[in-house]
């Protein structure tokens, strides 16, 4: 589970801002499209996690066969011994106690339950690396890879101390739900792999904004077998409430669209994640119970171990201390900053409904222009209307006067020619009169 993610690898979700208002019309990829890239990386095949060789070396301090599992790496470091911190059985360590393995290059101990058989896969542990200051919980599946982990990393560098941890989940078939996050920083990254093809979660919505440009949320689409490197499409979430897609090719994003479905896919892994995740803290108090039950025992000043130097026996009651100072004044630098960021945040906030409501009364003004232009346009218009209906009640007016006082032409009849006389003409056999 070491190569899921470095503790420090927190994706910078500020790269998709540049790129948020690259194109006006993205290019749109299709669902079948999209998912390709999931197909593709799918294809290659995941490498299942195969159970290492039991190895085992004979406590320095045990005299009778009592082995504790160890691994290759150790057995080639130089002066390497171990110690056992409990009972042994049929020539293997056994019941609760602590196995100590020191070199002159590493120093990592463990406490957990032996069944007697050598193989404790299945039993809680709680392992302390003192040289790269990490302590994990452990609580093996009922076979191997299946496991839910815990591991904090405490890094004291020149940016500052912080504390790191680890959340792990992993199934019998191999597949790995992975919380990442740390003490003195509000982004969280989720991971959901099979080996093959992987989903990452960055959310920094915990942070004050101060920017409402500023990505929040990204869900991206990751190969496992390049360091987790982001490729195909990415769909990130602004603190102004926007989404836009994004298409990843050889580092370089360019704005997408892809259909709401896949969306939907996305949002599925993220759900999965959170729920597998949300039950690891049960499985993981037996770890922590039996860490309660045997520093109980090694810290009460009356235990010590053939052979081991005694403040190498009691480190584990005090190594914790060392990081007490440096994690109270990074958790004071870290409240100052986070109420630097919200009182930033507040006159962001503050300025931005200022500028929204300045813009509002802009707008309203504008209305107004707008509704005065609109009235004043239409009053001219009623004006014309009005003076043309009145011209043209005048010319009715007129028109009805001047029908009202038309008399007829008085006609004179029309008298043939001689007066009202009768002429009568005889030529020949024929007479005529008018």
């Amino acid at each position: 589970m070491k190569k899921i993610l470095p503790l420090a690898a927190f994706a910078i979700l500020a790269s998709y801002a540049a790129q948020a208002q690259s194109a006006s019309q993205p290019k749109f990829i299709s669902y079948n499209d999209a998912l390709a890239f999931e197909i593709t990386l799918s294809a290659r095949g995941s490498n299942a996690p195969k159970k290492p060789t039991l190895l085992f070396v004979q406590p320095a301090n045990k005299a009778e066969a009592c082995k504790v599992p160890t691994s290759q790496d150790q057995l080639d470091r130089p002066n390497f011994r171990a110690y056992w911190d409990g009972e042994c059985k049929n020539g293997f360590a056994f019941g609760l106690g602590r196995d100590i393995e020191i070199s002159d290059t590493h120093h990592i101990e463990e406490i957990t339950i032996h069944d007697g058989t050598g193989d404790n896969w299945s039993q809680p542990r709680v392992n302390y690396d003192y040289v790269n200051n990490v302590v994990s919980y452990n609580v093996g599946g009922s076979t191997f890879p299946a496991q839910t982990s815990l591991s904090e990393r405490m890094v004291d560098s020149i940016s500052g101390f912080n504390a790191y941890q680890t959340l792990s989940v992993v199934d019998k078939f191999g597949k790995a739900y992975v919380v990442q996050s740390s003490a003195f920083q509000p982004q969280r990254v989720f991971i959901i792999t099979d080996g093959a093809v992987g989903f990452k979660f960055t959310d920094n919505s915990a942070a004050p904004v101060t920017n409402q440009n500023a990505p929040v949320f990204a869900a991206e689409i990751v190969d496992p077998k390049s360091n987790y490197k982001a490729v195909g499409v990415a769909v990130v979430r602004f603190a102004n409430g926007a989404t836009y897609d994004f298409e990843i090719s050889d580092g370089k994003k360019e704005r997408v669209s892809v259909p709401a479905a896949y969306g939907d896919h996305l949002s599925s892994q993220y759900q999965e994640v959170l729920n597998v995740t949300s039950q690891a803290s049960a499985n993981l108090e037996r770890a922590q119970q039996i860490e309660r039950e045997y520093l109980y025992k090694a810290c009460n000043g009356k235990s010590s171990i053939r052979g081991l130097d005694n403040s190498d026996y009691t480190k584990i009651c005090t190594w914790r201390d060392q990081f007490k100072e440096p994690y109270a004044i990074a958790s004071a630098n870290y409240q100052r900053q986070l109420e630097s960021l919200r009182q930033q945040a507040t006159t962001a906030e503050q300025q931005r409904q200022i500028q929204q409501q300045i813009a509002q009364q802009q707008e309203m003004l504008q209305q107004q222009r707008n509704q005065q232009a609109w009235n004043e346009a239409n009053r001219a218009s009623q004006q014309l209307l009005d003076q043309a209906n009145q011209a043209a009640q005048q010319l009715q007016q007129q028109a009805q006067r001047g029908a009202n006082s038309w008399q007829a032409p008085q006609v004179q009849p029309i008298a043939p020619p001689g007066g009202n006389r009768i002429v009568c003409n005889t030529i020949g056999s024929i007479t005529t009169c008018r």
